[in-house]
């Protein structure tokens, strides 16, 4: 939707220039806003695509680690079973709880290293920029309404 372009003040005094921004002010206010409602809903389209494309994804990638989860017990279970015999004279476990004990062990590590990694926070401060600009925002408008008055 176009909104008209706000037009000159007719009379050369600064109260009548804030006057007219602050009349146009309001067109651009709801073309802004018009336009961020657009690309939200686009925004969300594409969201949902990425999405349903993920979950896909993440089941195929799921189901081909577990196959090889599966080939790797089996190619270890076959090359290493003189060594699996020797830990299952110390640990009571025959060599597929040792191989599987293995895989658990590995498994925990790697999920407690991205863990402490996933809990640690930003080292900089969030959305900077955007909340430099508003505060510019604010400070621009203080000043509008203190010269209009």
């Amino acid at each position: 939707m176009q909104h008209p372009a706000p037009q000159a003040p007719q009379g050369d005094g600064l109260k009548e220039a804030i006057s007219s921004l602050k009349n146009s002010s309001l067109g651009y206010l709801q073309s802004k806003s018009e336009l961020a409602a657009i690309e939200a809903k686009e925004a969300a389209e594409h969201a949902k695509k990425k999405i349903s494309l993920g979950a896909v994804t993440a089941f195929f990638a799921i189901f081909t680690y577990a196959l090889f989860l599966i080939l790797a017990h089996s190619v270890l279970l076959k090359f290493t079973a003189p060594y699996l015999e020797k830990i299952g004279k110390v640990i009571p476990l025959d060599n597929h709880q040792i191989i599987l004990l293995i895989f658990f062990v590995f498994h925990l590590l790697i999920l407690l290293i991205y863990r402490c990694k996933l809990s640690k926070k930003p080292q900089g401060e969030l959305f900077a920029l955007t909340k430099s600009e508003i505060q510019k925002d604010k400070l621009w408008l203080k000043e509008m309404n203190n010269n209009a008055k």
